[in-house]
C-alpha cells in the first residue's frame, strides 16, 4: 500500500481523517508518519486540539497494522482497545505523528497469534515530535480479529 493508497483508504473507512487533513509523509513497515495541518485541528487557544492529536496518533498505529495485513485476502478488523495520550507541550504549528516501530520479534509473535487463533493484541507507541522536542506521546493496545466473510469491512 502506498502513501496515496493509505490516505484514500483512511478517507473512505475513517472519515474523520479527511476532516483532520491527514497526509501520509512516510508509509512502510519501517516508518509510519502522518502530517495534520494546524488549521484543521485548531482549538480556542490557537494550538492543536487534544482530540485531533489523539485521533492522529491512534490512526498512525492503526495504519501500521493495516499495512501488516495488506497481503491478506480478507483484511482483519483492527480496533483500538485502550489508549493513553500524554500532552507534554502545546502544539502551535502543523504536526507530524511518528510510530515507534516495534521490534521484529514482537511483530512476528503478534502475526502468529492472529493467524493461529484468529485474533491478537499488540501495544504500539507513537509520538509528536518537533525538531528534537517531544510534544505528545501515545500508547495504545490494538486488537485484531480475523473476519469470517468478505462482506465484513476492514
Amino acid at each position: 500500500m502506498t502513501k496515496t493508497q493509505i490516505e484514500q483508504y483512511l478517507y473512505k473507512h475513517i472519515p474523520i481523517t479527511r476532516a483532520l487533513g491527514v497526509k501520509a509523509i512516510e508509509f512502510s513497515r519501517n516508518e509510519v508518519k502522518f502530517l495534520a495541518p494546524l488549521m484543521n485541528n485548531i482549538n480556542h487557544r490557537s494550538t492543536a486540539f487534544g482530540g485531533s492529536i489523539s485521533s492522529l496518533l491512534i490512526t498512525t498505529g492503526w495504519s501500521y497494522l493495516r499495512l501488516l495485513f495488506d497481503d491478506e485476502e480478507i483484511i482483519p478488523r483492527i480496533v483500538i482497545g485502550k489508549s493513553e495520550t500524554k500532552y507534554i507541550k502545546p502544539i502551535s504549528a502543523d504536526f507530524t505523528s511518528q510510530l515507534v516501530i516495534p521490534d521484529e520479534e514482537e511483530v512476528q509473535h503478534f502475526l502468529e497469534m492472529v493467524h493461529r487463533f484468529g485474533k491478537g493484541r499488540i501495544t504500539l507507541q507513537a509520538q509528536i515530535i518537533e525538531g528534537e522536542e517531544v510534544l505528545a506521546v501515545f500508547e495504545g493496545d490494538y486488537v485484531i480479529f480475523k473476519q469470517n466473510t468478505e462482506t465484513d469491512v476492514a
